[in-house]
């Protein structure tokens, strides 16, 4: 499966807006674990969501909004 890993600068419950980061390709707990040694390296000052694959040839260019989060309990 691929999944995207999104920067998030706003969230509300389950649904995060921000900018892409970079893609996964694995599981979901693998693109977790990818999120949050993301998180670490950058001394936990930014928040990583796992989210859907984004489908846009260049999703580097735009902000999303209101993606599901994956990496959270409902």
């Amino acid at each position: 499966m691929k999944f995207s890993m999104i920067n998030v600068q706003a969230r509300s419950g389950s649904l995060v807006s921000g900018s892409w980061l970079q893609d996964h390709i694995g599981t979901l707990d693998s693109a977790i674990e990818a999120a949050r040694t993301t998180e670490a390296a950058n001394s936990n000052e930014i928040d990583v969501a796992v989210v859907a694959e984004l489908t846009s040839t260049t999703p580097a260019l735009g902000y999303w909004t209101n993606l599901t989060r994956l990496d959270i309990d409902p």
